[in-house]
């Protein structure tokens, strides 16, 4: 399928000299000014990959030219790219503020200009690549819900059946496997429930513990919706990419937020928390929110632990996997973050018992399958 470059200006030969800068491999066409180009570039039969607008001194038309292009929102289809044939500071940023993807004036060099171009048309194709593939994966989340919804009176309103059901689509992307979403969860009920016995009074019960463990499941849901070239990235993230990661707190909590009313609200909340703040920490240096101390739920707590020393545990393709020992000395040394101190109390309590888990889990003892499932 032809992909079009179109280049867009008054003047014949400036059009003709643009037309010469461009990379090899795509159509070309050319118009006097948007009116005349419009009807082409909006039909949506033609890939229109980039739109050169030349911008010549002293007339501005170029300037009104992208003016009209950001009206009719073609950067959100196309690299737009203005041509200039002289230095104007006050068009550039003009042209920057509208959307426009580069800003090239003269002296054109032939080499540097084609090049500079072609990157970014590579930029802009991959852009929508990816979001072609997240509107895919958004649809077919969009249908996961729908059936969530359905199979949620189907089977009056169990809650535990929604979490198993979600916990599928979060492994169907392989983020995470069976036994890690089974060890967070046996590790998040021991926790709670040693807090509630520690703690008397802090507002935990039997149910709320069996509850906060449940829940523990979807702490990764959000990540459903992070791009593959960044969740499976094999070496270290950019900064950029780094940010975009951590944003899978917050798409977690929208996910949850959008069936809250398919299942029991206190469940809903108490996933949508998980989803959110599992990466807070008690000393307040945690994101997406930054938030300390007490204003951290007790559920949200166990649950960034247990998932910090799973995570510590298993092999990852960033990292080699730590023994238990040195885990656990790295949690309470606060390598890992601060974790509050009633948490780490209860950790301490219960170093032999998470020994215990991951090593059922490694040797393949049906046990811990036996018990998470059966929510004892």
């Amino acid at each position: 399928m032809k992909e079009y470059i179109v280049i867009l200006h008054r003047d014949a030969q400036f059009r003709k000299e643009i037309a010469s800068l461009l990379p090899s491999g795509y159509e070309t066409i050319e118009y006097v000014t948007w009116d005349d180009a419009n009807e082409f570039i909006q039909d949506p039969e033609h890939i229109i990959i980039a739109v050169m607008v030349g911008i010549t001194h002293p007339d501005k038309m170029g300037v009104i030219q992208v003016k009209n292009l950001a009206k009719a929102e073609i950067m959100k289809k196309a690299a737009v790219i203005a041509m200039s044939d002289y230095e104007d500071l006050e068009s550039e940023q003009q042209c920057y503020a509208m959307g426009v993807m580069d800003f090239i004036h003269k002296p054109f060099h032939d080499f540097i200009t084609n090049t500079r171009i072609k990157n970014i048309i590579n930029a802009q194709k991959d852009k929508l690549t990816l979001e072609g593939r997240i509107s895919l994966q958004n649809e077919t989340l969009n249908k996961q819900i729908l059936l969530l919804k359905r199979q949620t009176v189907e089977l009056d309103n169990s809650n535990n059946s929604i979490i198993e059901i979600l916990g599928t689509v979060v492994e169907s992307r392989n983020l995470e496997n069976g036994n890690h979403v089974r060890r967070v969860k046996e590790y998040t009920r021991l926790l709670a429930k040693c807090w509630m016995e520690s703690y008397p009074g802090t507002g935990l019960t039997s149910r709320k513990v069996e509850m906060i463990a449940s829940a523990s499941a979807l702490h990764d849901i959000g990540k459903i919706s992070i791009p593959d070239n960044i969740l499976l990235k094999p070496g270290k993230l950019t900064d950029e990419e780094f940010d975009y990661m951590k944003s899978h707190t917050i798409r977690g909590e929208e996910i949850i937020e959008n069936i809250k009313d398919a299942w029991d609200p206190e469940y809903a909340k108490e996933c949508a928390n998980i989803c959110r703040w599992h990466h807070e920490r008690y000393d307040g240096r945690g994101y997406p929110d930054g938030l300390k101390g007490e204003a951290i739920p007790i559920g949200v707590h166990c649950v960034a632990l247990a998932d910090v020393y799973d995570v510590l545990l298993s092999e990852r393709v960033y990292k080699a996997a730590y023994t238990p020992e040195e885990a656990y000395h790295m949690i309470v040394q606060g390598e890992c973050g601060v974790f509050a101190p009633r948490l780490l109390e209860c950790f301490t309590k219960l170093k032999d018992e998470f020994e215990r888990v991951n090593a059922e889990s490694v040797h393949g003892n049906s046990k811990l399958h036996h018990a998470t499932d059966s929510g004892s």
